[in-house]
């Protein structure tokens, strides 16, 4: 339960693709050097840190992924790309970026020793443009610098099978070829986390048809449609970005395990209705919200042109009278608080992560090696996923474990794990383990602590949350102020590599 940090505020991104190091180091498995990459030199720092191979650092054999990664495997790198639109800010706030990838990446094909895979991939946003997400990173870059000097190629894949635009109220879709190894059904059946709350009925992902995700999540079955790529890996390297989530709190490791899934209909999002009618999509019980909510539900159902139009008329009228008088609910679609389903898809996910064989089928022992690397260096706060605003923090984190990993960037951005459904659920799964312990044995390797509860004062950069979620899951600083300031537990040993 290790956790290496750093945080350094100039520190920024490479922006000279394809992103060589700008130092020659003995492990440094090409001849290429390029301008100024402190991002590398960071990424390379956080191994360090965790005392991976350390008996071999700063030698040509120099291995820190060895442990994880063997000769042979097939590897899967897991970023965020979820979308090619830019926020307020630009896309350093929204996706992994190329510079941290091509990093954690060189450190694979030396661990591969020339054999084996090595794939990059995501299931982004239904709408996604993913040749532009991947130019937008310089992917293709890296991809075409790996193809004329590395030993194995390199892939990269859009794991999605459907594309699609929003349009009055409903996804026309179009079918993409997806993961070249095909799908398999994941099926969790009772040790779903969604068996806990049962009411199938209400799951619902928005503008989509809440009769497919009923085929899929129901009191006989709770499956997912999982690519190939993800299951045939050996290792996953999950490199998700840190930022916000209107529906979550945050996305960092956990959560970026959404984007394994070959189509979203079947992934629950939220449950219609209030709470007091046994949903997480609101607080409370309105007569509006809930008449607005049953339309918005039956626009995916119809193929009627004329019976949309009318139903998006009435939902207009309704939308409406709704700015007219004072609002009980300031949420929707489960954008806030109270959402305790994609908490539970999630925990679902990296259950299958873990404990999926290569068939699909789970098994009572983990399946493949997982490590994390989280790009930090911008973050993304206030509304998002999609909408985030950009906070330079300049943070990397690496772990083990992504439940740990999150524990620790939740206290990073200034929130309480205790207070995030999404962590809740991944400490106490049904079954399935996903970390060996809990907040208290988690150490952390950085300059400024090494106590986790001293992870706040040292490194807490502030970040707003969405609006949903703001006013109930900030940290309360006490065993700060019990220990002062973090230096107390500061870790000495040398950092200069």
């Amino acid at each position: 339960m290790k956790i290496a940090i750093i945080k350094d505020d100039k520190l920024d991104y490479c922006h000279s693709a394809p992103f060589h190091p700008s130092v020659s180091y003995p492990e440094y498995p090409f001849q290429d050097t390029g301008t100024k990459n402190e991002c590398y030199d960071r990424v390379r720092e956080l191994f360090y840190r965790l005392g991976m191979d350390i008996d071999n650092y700063g030698r040509p054999d120099w291995n820190p992924l060895g442990t994880i990664i063997r000769p042979g495997d097939n590897v899967f790198i897991k970023p965020n790309l979820v979308s090619h639109f830019k926020p307020k800010g630009g896309e350093e706030a929204l996706v992994t970026q190329g510079s941290v990838i091509r990093a954690v990446l060189d450190y694979a094909n030396i661990a591969l020793r020339g054999t084996g895979t090595l794939t990059i991939g995501d299931a982004p946003y239904i709408n996604t443009d993913f040749s532009k997400v991947v130019q937008d990173t310089s992917l293709n870059e890296i991809a075409e610098y790996y193809a004329q000097n590395a030993g194995i190629k390199l892939k990269i894949l859009d794991l999605r099978l459907e594309k699609g635009e929003l349009r009055s109220g409903r996804i026309k879709k179009r079918h993409l070829e997806g993961d070249p190894r095909g799908y398999a059904f994941v099926d969790l059946k009772h040790d779903s986390e969604h068996s806990r709350a049962g009411d199938y009925e209400k799951l619902r992902i928005a503008y989509y048809d809440r009769h497919q995700m009923a085929e899929h999540h129901n009191s006989g079955k709770n499956e997912y449609l999982i690519a190939n790529s993800i299951l045939e890996a050996d290792v996953i390297l999950n490199v998700p970005k840190l930022k916000t989530h209107s529906k979550t709190a945050f996305s960092c490791a956990l959560k970026n395990m959404v984007g394994i899934n070959g189509c979203k209909d079947m992934v629950p999002h939220h449950k219609a209705g209030s709470i007091a009618d046994g949903g997480d999509e609101y607080l409370h019980k309105d007569p509006l919200i809930d008449l607005s909510s049953r339309i918005k539900d039956e626009i995916p159902t119809t193929a009627n042109l004329y019976k949309i139009y009318l139903l998006r008329g009435i939902y207009s009228l309704l939308f409406i009278s709704r700015l007219l008088q004072p609002a009980k609910n300031m949420y929707h679609v489960g954008s806030w608080y109270g959402n305790e389903t994609l908490p539970r898809t999630i925990t679902d996910l990296n259950k299958i992560i873990f404990y999926a064989d290569r068939s699909g089928v789970m098994c009572d022992t983990p399946q493949r090696r997982i490590f994390t690397v989280v790009d930090g260096i911008v973050a993304g706060e206030r509304e998002g996923p999609m909408e985030n605003q950009a906070k330079k923090c300049g943070v990397l984190v690496a772990g083990y474990n992504p439940v740990d990993v999150d524990i620790v960037c939740s206290m990073i951005m200034g929130f309480d794990h205790n207070k995030i459904p999404m962590i809740k659920y991944a400490l106490h799964p049904i079954k399935y383990p996903l970390t060996q312990g809990d907040a208290s044995d988690i150490e952390v390797l950085s300059e400024k602590c090494n106590l986790f509860p001293l992870v706040y004062t040292a490194y807490n950069c502030h970040i707003e949350p969405p609006s949903g979620w703001k006013g109930h899951i900030e940290y309360e600083d006490q065993m700060g102020a019990k220990y002062g300031r973090s230096e107390a537990g500061a870790d000495t040993r040398p950092i200069n590599i």
